[in-house]
């Protein structure tokens, strides 16, 4: 299997784990005796969600799959489809910031049209890897050849996860202790 296949399939894992951590701050947030640093991690995941999946992990998937539509597939209006839809994803994930950094700022922001867009952005986020994961990638596994990835790499400059290899981007410090943290059931075991 592929270097870069292998992170796609590992940033996949993670995002999961941060989109279920994700959802259990939402839950948080509505109590009243929450933790004060609940709404820090929202902002914090969310500006996670932009920087590395909208500007690496996408980008990446776009190339492969670029490559991918070039091969003789039975299912390429997915793949089409999934590519479209990681700007689909970007737009959902600025409105999110845009809505969560009003309510840091104390705007008034309706408590159901929050808690709405959020359930919808998940599922949003979970539809799109579920399709990845069990349409598009075994798609890449079959078809793309060394060749094939020699060439993707040639047009990629690795970057490192900054959430799940610590010490590269101490902004997202606190929201992998929130991610790894013993007591945490939101870590997905799968």
């Amino acid at each position: 299997m592929n270097r870069i296949y292998r992170q796609l399939c590992r940033d996949h894992k993670h995002m999961q784990q941060l989109l279920d951590a994700f959802e259990h701050l939402l839950q948080e947030l509505g109590r009243r005796d929450r933790d004060p640093s609940t709404l820090g991690l929202i902002l914090d995941a969310l500006d996670y969600i932009s920087v590395y999946p909208d500007r690496w992990h996408h980008p990446v998937e776009d190339l492969v799959f670029e490559c991918l539509l070039e091969k003789p597939i039975d299912n390429r209006a997915a793949v089409m489809g999934t590519m479209a839809e990681h700007r689909k994803i970007a737009s959902a994930t600025r409105h999110m910031n845009t809505l969560f950094y009003a309510v840091a700022n104390d705007a008034a922001v309706v408590r159901e049209k929050l808690l709405g867009a959020a359930r919808d952005y998940l599922k949003l986020q979970r539809d799109h890897m579920q399709r990845e994961n069990c349409v598009i990638f075994p798609l890449v596994e079959q078809h793309l050849t060394k060749n094939d990835w020699a060439t993707i790499q040639e047009n990629l400059q690795l970057q490192r996860d900054p959430l799940f290899n610590p010490g590269l981007k101490r902004m997202y410090d606190a929201l992998h202790e929130h991610l790894i943290e013993p007591a945490c059931p939101l870590v997905a075991t799968a």
